[in-house]
């Protein structure tokens, strides 16, 4: 591989893996800056939520700028933004700063459409599709990762040390993009949809919004309820506007296809199922042992209990195109979606022992690298190239609101039978059942995306590669 393509895909995974890493290793470090910065259980909350408000609302507007722009100054900015947000949150001097940087810097997700744009433009067919498993594989392992090394980080050198390894590791993916990303043409002409972006933008912060604050306010609550009703209200007239705008954010007609259609209902049904491994099994492998259900896990070994997640993922996801090859894509994508509901459903029927536990984490990894790394190659040949890395960016958030909507149901699944704030063995059991049960709604999902590209036999294209940008001979070994 030439020294240019090692780093259209090496730099923008790095750059992935660095920020998935960091917001990983947030999480267990929420205490320690909690007393730190003397901020209060809301405020905390905030830190996470302006992060996920921000992601939301960005990843389909930096998918619909890849889709019209250069990719490698697009790269370069976003990568920018992201970082300055890393650095005003490693020197925030109290926490609305922290969360005011959480904020900004939450606008890295809008990097994984734009890498599928990127790819699609600089990269061969194949080559493509195994960023898009790095991508999906590196992102996995990193969450695996940060379980693992937040508590020893945080304890040697203090949680603003996270930040600043960051900002460590997206200097040199910048670095490398410089060196080896090359320039884009411009795929698409028009205008940007502001207004179109305002309104998505509104509604999918109400939503969120919404979602995250009906734990503590209850789903039937006056200020949730409102706070439902507008998100609804802002996505429909966001539809209207989009329906009738000759260049729309989002094409809603091309998103109503079989592919796209079909991807993202796996990307919600993947992020809804994930909540029985990020919300349900920490709790559990954390509970004592005494109670015949726990196995009195501390943070350090519920990372090791998880890692499998990730490295199954990262194994399993540059194989997605070879295995596409032999199989077909639907069946690859049936695959991926079985797999998610078998691993779920081996921790609700099997779970007394760490080797169980293990098994079935590491299903459900490879189950959930395969289906959405299969899911993205899919959106890269059949969606037109002006518009896949806006579609990839609709995926991304699908996936996001369905984790979201699926952590709040899972807490809910939980306190049920809870006694003294303890959850009974059965409220676990019935958590990952739903995780299976809807992963099995995945499974539908792929059964609507087309077996083949049109214009091809056997799921391979018959038409001519369409011309790549020229590699300069400097950037060869």
């Amino acid at each position: 591989m030439t020294r240019s393509r090692l780093g259209i895909i090496g730099a923008p995974v790095l750059f992935i893996g660095v920020f998935q890493l960091l917001e990983m290793m947030l999480s267990p470090a929420l205490p320690l800056i909690q007393r730190e910065l003397a901020a209060s259980p809301g405020e905390i909350a905030w830190i996470f939520m302006g992060g996920l408000i921000s992601s939301a609302i960005s990843t389909p507007i930096v998918g619909r700028l890849a889709d019209m722009y250069d990719k490698r100054t697009l790269l370069l900015t976003l990568m920018a933004v992201t970082s300055a947000g890393a650095l005003v949150s490693s020197l925030a001097p109290n926490v609305l700063v922290l969360i005011a940087g959480q904020a900004v810097q939450g606008v890295w997700l809008g990097m994984l459409p734009l890498t599928v744009g990127l790819f699609r433009d600089t990269l061969d067919p194949e080559r493509g599709a195994t960023g898009n498993g790095l991508v999906i594989g590196v992102a996995a392992l990193a969450s695996a990762l940060g379980l693992i090394l937040a508590g020893p980080l945080t304890s040697a050198l203090g949680y603003r040390s996270l930040f600043f390894l960051a900002l460590a590791g997206a200097l040199v993916a910048a670095l490398w993009a410089w060196r080896a990303v090359p320039a884009t043409p411009r795929a698409a002409s028009g205008r940007v949809d502001w207004v179109g972006g305002l309104l998505l933008g509104g509604g999918l912060a109400l939503l969120m919004l919404g979602l995250t604050t009906s734990s503590n306010w209850g789903w039937t609550a006056p200020a949730t309820l409102a706070l439902f009703a507008a998100a609804v209200l802002t996505l429909g007239l966001w539809t209207v506007v989009e329906l009738r705008t000759g260049d729309p954010l989002v094409d809603l007609r091309l998103l109503a296809g079989r592919s796209p259609a079909g991807v993202t209902a796996m990307g919600f049904v993947f992020g809804f199922a994930s909540f029985g491994l990020v919300v349900a099994l920490p709790m559990m492998l954390s509970l004592p042992a005494e109670t015949g259900y726990g196995l009195g896990a501390d943070t350090l070994w519920i990372g090791l209990y998880m890692f499998p997640l990730g490295i199954a993922g990262t194994l399993v996801a540059p194989l997605v195109g070879p295995m596409t090859r032999l199989l077909g894509r639907r069946a690859v994508l049936v695959l991926g979606s079985a797999l998610v509901s078998a691993g779920t459903a081996v921790l609700a029927f099997w779970h007394s022992s760490p080797w169980q536990i293990v098994v079935g984490v590491t299903i459900t990894g490879l189950g959930g690298s395969i289906g959405l790394t299969s899911g993205l190659n899919v959106v890269a040949a059949d969606v037109p190239a002006d518009r896949a890395a806006g579609v990839s960016g609709v995926v991304f958030v699908a996936k996001s609101i369905g984790g979201t909507f699926g952590a709040q149901l899972g807490g809910m699944v939980l306190a049920t039978g809870a006694v003294a704030g303890v959850p009974a063995e059965s409220s676990f059991v019935n958590t990952y059942l739903l995780s299976a049960v809807l992963g099995l709604l995945a499974v539908g999902a792929a059964l609507v995306i087309p077996a083949a590209v049109r214009g091809t036999q056997g799921g391979h294209p018959v038409s001519a590669p369409a011309t790549k940008p020229a590699v300069h001979q400097s950037d060869t070994l």
